[in-house]
């Protein structure tokens, strides 16, 4: 059988399995009937509810028969109620001592309905390096002395691509959660775009095409930082929408702690810049909001500016904070101020979330993906009620939408940990093998059949990918496969794609992906596309082959293609190991 042997190698170890995603809805039965049909059940629908009065102070001594709670606009039944309650200033919380003579051991205390998962996410670009510096010693404080039994903690970062580095994964671990915080140090903050853009003339325009990231220019002399200033702010976007489509059908409560800067009202078309014509990315900034509500997700934001950008006195309509109080407003959060006034903004945080109702009530759980409206009304004068504002149905992978699909590929291909599985990983080369600037780079990967597990099925696709360093999609290629077929049997199969890039280092990716499911295998590289010199040659990396066995060849699609053949072939002839060596060698004649 074929294996690829590399003899120049560079080894990207994964340590164990990565913890599940961070939970799963109720598994249904499956029935099949020419297509998969889902066995319609009751459920135990829950729903966070905060209480305060006219002050903002949580009020702790609701019951149940004071709530009253509708789903698209129907009155249920409450059948679970939970009260949360945070300990009193000064009390720790721990277990009251026993009294004097008794030795009985006191039952443990049953698991709560719900509890409480924090994201303490950092932001990387948009950020000045001493007020990051601040938000990590207060998030690593949190987690000593403030993280509840029950409650679970994740690290996140972002910077500046298309999804957001996972550094822990939620569960109760501190000290684990206190070594990922620790390991981003200030030599991981990436100014690769302009915090402040400086005047309108310098703000460039935005097209609504690929979901709010691409640009064209409105006059010659547009500033390039400032154009990948709004990539990356779309950028940004996108990777927080990738994260609120993952959180949707995690129960829980779920608070996102943001420390940035915020984006630049230019980038949003807020505030005095509303005429700069990027209302494309305002509106999905907005949108992006709404579907963290309705993830019952809220985010809590800190303002990690810099104090002598403080001091000059500019109004907020200029600054970022303008998108921080919008996010949080919009998700039931709270913007907390300056990181350099409010050192106790993480208290402040746990008092507001601390004491909390969990109110449950039975559904029929529907595998339709449709958003159910909530209301609860509390009977008590004086009463303000901060509940999730819906929740939307578990829905198949089948009937994701186009954009829902495109948002899972791209989660799965740039994260190296994606939080809606964990991938089967297999082996792939790129090889820059041309001058022309069309199809120069080759993709090669063995798709390891044996080893995919519940990817396996019917219906596969197999999508070539490259990406920019700013995740910017430059070239892909789709075909779909069956590897389920008689000719495969005994044979290595191997995907082939040619992929076209300018002059550049890329990130490479094949995702094999379950077309009826969603589950996945991924492959990853990278490639350096050296510039045309005429005057230069040039030696790409060479494809070194060995005798070997039978196999099947699969061509990746070429250009405007979405489907590719399969041949019952060896591929590369009489080869089973293939590598190249080095990067494109360049001599100069002199």
């Amino acid at each position: 059988m074929k294996k690829i042997a590399l003899l120049l190698l560079v080894v990207s170890s994964y340590a164990g399995v990565l913890a599940p995603a961070p939970a799963r809805v109720e598994s249904q039965q499956v029935k099949t009937d020419q297509r998969l049909q889902y066995e319609v059940v009751v459920t135990r629908k829950l729903i966070y509810v905060l209480v305060t009065d006219r002050q903002g102070k949580p009020v702790i001594d609701l019951g149940k028969d004071e709530f009253t709670l509708f789903d698209n606009g129907k009155q249920m039944s409450i059948t679970e109620f939970e009260n949360h309650a945070l300990s009193l200033p000064g009390e720790e919380r721990r277990p009251a001592a026993a009294a004097p003579g008794l030795i009985e051991k006191a039952p443990a205390p049953a698991a709560p309905l719900m509890s409480r998962t924090f994201f303490f996410l950092f932001d990387l670009v948009f950020a000045d390096a001493g007020g990051f510096r601040l938000g990590r010693q207060a998030a690593i404080r949190f987690l000593e002395k403030n993280l509840a039994p029950g409650d679970r903690a994740a690290v996140l970062s972002f910077t500046g691509g298309r999804s957001l580095n996972v550094l822990h994964r939620p569960d109760g671990e501190r000290e684990a959660a206190k070594r990922s915080i620790n390991s981003i140090g200030l030599e991981s903050l990436r100014p690769v775009a302009p915090i402040r853009p400086s005047t309108m003339d310098d703000v460039p325009t935005m097209t609504s095409e690929s979901g709010g990231s691409s640009f064209s220019s409105r006059t010659d002399t547009m500033s390039g930082d400032l154009n990948v200033g709004r990539l990356v702010a779309g950028n940004f976007i996108w990777a927080l929408d990738s994260l609120a489509q993952t959180l949707r059908y995690a129960p829980g409560r779920k608070i996102i702690v943001l420390y940035s800067n915020g984006l630049h009202p230019s980038y949003l078309s807020r505030g005095p810049y509303i005429q700069a014509g990027n209302a494309d990315l305002g509106n999905a900034y907005q949108e992006l909001c709404h579907k963290l509500a309705s993830a019952n997700t809220s985010v809590f934001s800190v303002n990690t500016e810099q104090n002598t950008y403080l001091v000059d006195q500019v109004p907020e309509s200029r600054k970022g904070v303008l998108s921080l109080r919008e996010i949080t407003s919009e998700t039931g959060g709270r913007f907390l101020g300056d990181i350099y006034a409010v050192p106790d903004h993480l208290e402040k945080i746990d008092a507001i979330t601390a004491s909390y109702y969990v109110l449950g009530y039975p559904i029929w759980e529907r595998w339709d993906g449709r958003y159910h409206r909530i209301k609860v009304e509390v009977s008590r004068p004086g009463c303000d009620v901060n509940a999730q504002p819906g929740y939307f149905n578990a829905k198949p992978y089948l009937k994701y939408s186009d954009l829902e699909k495109k948002i899972h590929l791209v989660d799965l291909a740039l994260s190296d940990k994606p939080l809606s599985q964990e991938p089967v990983r297999f082996a792939m080369q790129a090889l820059p093998w041309s001058s022309s600037p069309r199809e120069n780079v080759r993709f090669i990967a063995e798709i390891p059949v044996p080893r995919l597990g519940d990817v396996a099925g019917p219906r596969l696709e197999a999508v070539s990918l490259l990406f920019d360093g700013l995740d910017e999609l430059v070239d892909t290629r789709q075909v779909e496969l069956d590897l389920a077929g008689p000719e495969i049997e005994g044979r290595s199969v191997f995907l082939q794609a040619d992929l076209s890039a300018p002059p550049g280092q890329f990130k490479c990716r094949v995702v094999i992906r379950n077309m009826d499911t969603g589950r996945a295998a991924i492959a990853k590289a990278a490639a350096v596309v050296p510039k045309p010199d005429p005057n230069a040659l040039v030696l790409f990396p060479p494809l070194l082959l060995r005798s070997g066995g039978p196999s099947a060849y699969v061509w990746g699609a070429s250009t405007g293609q979405t489907t590719g053949g399969l041949l019952g072939r060896s591929f590369p002839p009489h080869a089973e190991s293939y590598v190249p060596i080095g990067f494109p060698y360049r001599h100069r004649e002199q």
